[in-house]
């Protein structure tokens, strides 16, 4: 594995540590102007925005095809649950056998 081997070089280690660390203060600096900030807070507003809009018309999309929402097919899942068991529960009533009711007069 000569990637692996390369990866313990500690050459190679220190040569990446001063990299990450350049970089963190490339980072830091950016952060740190208020330019940079500020324009940072502005494309998140704006991402925040076209996610709040896009949101928006897909359900509008979604009503319009008049698809049903995750709620509205749980509950439907739930009656159909209960009918199949009342299905279910009737269907066996059928398979006993019918009871014999005993002639008018004849004791029970």
């Amino acid at each position: 594995m000569l990637f692996d081997d390369m990866l313990r070089s500690p050459v190679l280690r220190r040569a990446l540590a001063a990299g990450e660390a350049q970089a963190g203060r490339v980072v830091g600096r950016l952060l740190s102007s208020e330019a940079v900030a500020t324009g940072l807070q502005g494309l998140l507003g704006a991402a925040s925005t076209a996610r709040a809009t896009l949101d928006a018309g897909v359900q509008t999309a979604l009503k319009a095809a008049r698809v049903p929402r995750a709620d509205e097919v749980q509950s439907l899942q739930r009656k159909v649950d209960e009918l199949e068991a009342l299905v279910g529960a009737l269907s066996a009533r059928l398979d006993e056998p019918p009871r014999r009711e005993p002639p008018a007069g004849e004791p029970r």
